[in-house]
């Protein structure tokens, strides 16, 4: 069966949410954000876009996609933050359909570029995101990063 590409709607938050949960562990994290802050961000403050990829029984997998804007150039810069198909629907070609819509619809809203990452050792990923024509960028330089506690 062929699996529907669609943008998510709020009731597809609950499976997003475990999905998010497996991705993390998968990581060696944990999830700790909850439904509410999910919704929050990707419906009501826009923070967050989500497609799905949907079965009559329900979600396959998902991919968040951050908007951040490019203050050289005054556009916009979409990186797909999170892509995440269930172990039993992989090398189906679902993700290469989820990355094809979230390309398109960066298209149609003006983006001016989409990015994508991968662990180093995914050398399958790298190697279908390439074939996509992605173009593998430079190595950044040092990242740093300070947790901040909330204010007293």
């Amino acid at each position: 069966m062929t699996p529907t590409i669609r943008e998510a709607v709020p009731d597809d938050l609950p499976a997003i949410l475990q999905m998010i949960d497996l991705l993390a562990r998968h990581h060696g994290e944990t999830a700790r954000i909850s439904l509410d802050t999910l919704r929050r961000q990707a419906f009501e403050l826009g923070l967050a876009r989500l497609w799905v990829a949907a079965e009559p029984e329900g979600l396959i997998g998902y991919a968040l996609v951050l908007r951040r804007p490019n203050m050289v150039s005054g556009g916009t810069m979409l990186d797909l933050n999170h892509l995440f198909i269930h172990e039993w629907r992989r090398r189906a070609g679902i993700g290469g359909r989820l990355i094809a819509a979230v390309r398109a619809q960066a298209r149609a809203e003006g983006a001016e570029v989409l990015t994508i990452g991968t662990h180093p050792g995914n050398t399958q990923a790298q190697a279908t995101y390439r074939g996509m024509g992605f173009q593998e960028l430079p190595p950044r330089g040092p990242q740093f990063s300070i947790a901040l506690e909330a204010a007293s």
